[in-house]
């Protein structure tokens, strides 16, 4: 076992350490390290501070147990779980810890081994030994921060499926019921007229029956929305099927489809899906468009869609300040599962536009090697000319 002197150094056999120092070599290493990714998030001065946090308390972790010391970790992993709470709130993606963490790995273990091993008895089993004791150390703190994250996206996914929930209630009420209501009136008018007025009372049949004719549709369009999933197709053709299938003849509709084929998970096509979706029906339920124009694009490891009109547009700061809920934080909560974002750009009588970016590729986390060959590969593409452009519903 190590002891340590009175400048609080330790000294094993006739070796002297000084922590501070041992840290201090491996925070530059660190700072030099996140640096050289070129990462907007882990550039950031908040977040380096808090990396540079944790790395000082693994790097201690490892040196208490490299000399055999006691460790309290009462302080260090609570603080582990509060970062985490924190990136999660920010935004972060967990795929950034991850990247940190192995960044944190890779900056700490040479300046380790070369300072506590350099003249160790048993070299190799002491490399092993620091190289164990770090992974553990990181992974210890990458789990514990990683819980808040789970807890985020599970509000997150509760808050999208209850925003989901109400307006199927709200579809319900103010579309199929009352359309039955209306229907239920005409069918009382037509008995008060039927044997005075028998033409006035044709009317008030015709009327109840096209109500009921538009709440079989209604409900029919509604089940539908509930069912209709991206499933065998892809996420173009199965926006072209309920663009054909919901928007009116009297609206002019177009599909613009740039670059190179979409590529996402399932599960991340079919939330898109529901996103898009939402967009076109606020499009035509509230704005009064005669237009509508949908556009996907791949470019850049980034999927750009879009869905516009040339409606009466809104305010949306008034409409965001007056409802806390709704659609639009919907779609922005969907889009935030997914690790993309939604923006509404719309002004009074110019239309509304709904842009939706989603990550197609870890491209923010890959190593420079990594990096490297990724563009390398985009550029051999673009001069074969892999881009596409395709129109029309």
């Amino acid at each position: 076992m190590a002891k340590a002197d009175k400048d609080h150094q330790y000294v094993k056999g006739t070796i002297r350490y000084d922590p501070d120092l041992i840290c201090q070599a491996v925070l530059i290493e660190y700072e030099r390290h996140l640096a050289a990714t070129g990462s907007p998030v882990l550039t950031d001065a908040g977040i380096q501070e808090q990396l540079k946090i944790q790395a000082s308390l693994v790097t201690k972790d490892v040196l208490a147990r490299w000399w055999n010391l006691d460790l309290d970790d009462r302080t260090s992993l609570p603080l582990s779980m509060e970062i985490g709470a924190k990136r999660a709130q920010a935004g972060v993606h967990p795929t950034q810890s991850l990247h940190a963490a192995a960044l944190m790995f890779e900056a700490a273990f040479p300046v380790l081994a070369q300072r506590l091993v350099a003249e160790d008895d048993h070299p190799v089993e002491g490399v092993l030994t620091i190289g164990l004791e770090l992974h553990r150390s990181i992974m210890v703190r990458l789990a514990v921060g990683s819980v808040p994250y789970v807890n985020f996206l599970l509000g997150k996914l509760l808050s999208a499926y209850q925003d989901e929930r109400h307006r199927i209630a709200r579809d319900l009420h103010d579309r199929i019921a009352h359309g039955m209501g209306v229907a239920l009136q005409q069918l009382d008018l037509y008995e008060v007229y039927r044997d005075d007025d028998p033409e006035r009372a044709a009317n008030n049949l015709a009327t109840a029956r096209q109500a009921i004719r538009e709440g079989l549709q209604g409900t029919r369009q509604l089940s539908a929305d509930l069912w209709e999933k991206v499933g065998d197709d892809s996420l173009e053709v199965a926006l072209r099927k309920y663009l054909r299938t919901t928007v009116p003849r009297s609206t002019r509709v177009s599909v613009d489809v740039q670059g190179p084929p979409i590529s996402l998970p399932w599960e991340v096509t079919e939330e898109l899906y529901i996103l898009l979706r939402e967009a076109v029906r606020n499009a035509m339920l509230h704005s009064g468009t005669t237009e509508l124009a949908v556009a996907l694009e791949t470019a850049d490891g980034v999927l750009r869609a879009s869905v516009s009109d040339h409606g009466c547009g809104f305010d949306v700061v008034a409409t965001q300040a007056r409802k806390k809920g709704g659609g639009l934080t919907s779609m922005r909560e969907r889009a935030a599962l997914l690790g993309g974002t939604v923006a509404v750009l719309s002004n009074a009588g110019e239309g509304t536009t709904v842009e939706v970016r989603i990550p197609m590729s870890d491209d923010p986390i890959l190593t420079t090697w990594q990096r490297r060959e990724v563009e390398r590969g985009r550029a051999s593409g673009e001069a074969g000319g892999t881009s596409s452009k395709r129109s029309g519903p």
